[in-house]
């Protein structure tokens, strides 16, 4: 059951693919961040928040809404994405979310963005090209008993003998095993974390505090 990296870069570079994209955003978003919004939200984070991965922005509104105290630093890697995000946003939404775009592989796209009380990634671990860096680089951006909040995709064994090339079975099989996610943060020395299996079983999330 060998993990198959996936890369997103590129992906959506295409004008009228992005546009379908943020339509096709829109309609999943409720259901598809359910449990990760209910989770936000007993985390109950006050101060500054930075997205990793933030795309079309769909997800970084929500979070806005939910969290009318909370200034959001949207992240992305591709500027396309980034562009589309600024569209539509309220007087207030615009004063407390702001965009970035970079790599958070690239210890140099993300060591100035500043230090964070929350720090959060949904269905983006799967893309990383170096998923250790990545976390590290992100560890070392949190503040004092900051949080980092990682929603992702994991691997399951039945997924194989499913005869199909979607992106989303290609994005499981990208997806990372518990005790892969253990070992990347033992390597990085991170002690304090809780990782869970959440239903329908290929979901999982891992929280870490500083």
């Amino acid at each position: 059951m060998k993990r198959i990296a996936e890369s997103h870069q590129g992906s959506f570079f295409d004008a009228e693919a992005s546009g379908e994209y943020l339509n096709d955003a829109k309609k999943a978003s409720k259901t598809k961040y359910r449990h990760f919004m209910a989770t936000l939200k007993k985390l109950d984070v006050k101060g500054k928040y930075l997205e990793i991965g933030s795309g079309v922005g769909i997800l970084t509104q929500d979070i806005a809404i939910q969290h009318p105290n909370a200034e959001i630093m949207a992240y992305d890697i591709l500027s396309e994405m980034t562009e589309l995000s600024r569209q539509d946003l309220s007087e207030d939404l615009r004063k407390r979310i702001s965009y970035e775009t970079g790599d958070a592989c690239d210890e140099n796209s993300i060591k100035d963005l500043g230090g964070f009380n929350l720090i959060y990634s949904a269905f983006t671990l799967h893309h990383w090209d170096n998923a250790e860096l990545a976390i590290k680089n992100l560890y070392s951006l949190l503040n004092d008993e900051g949080i980092l909040y990682i929603y992702d995709l994991k691997r399951v064994m039945w997924l194989y003998y499913i005869k199909s090339e979607s992106g989303f079975f290609n994005s499981i099989r990208a997806a990372y095993r518990l005790s892969e996610i253990k070992k990347i943060l033992s390597k990085i020395g991170i002690k304090n974390y809780r990782i869970r299996t959440i239903l329908p079983f290929f979901i999982q999330s891992v929280l870490i505090r500083k």
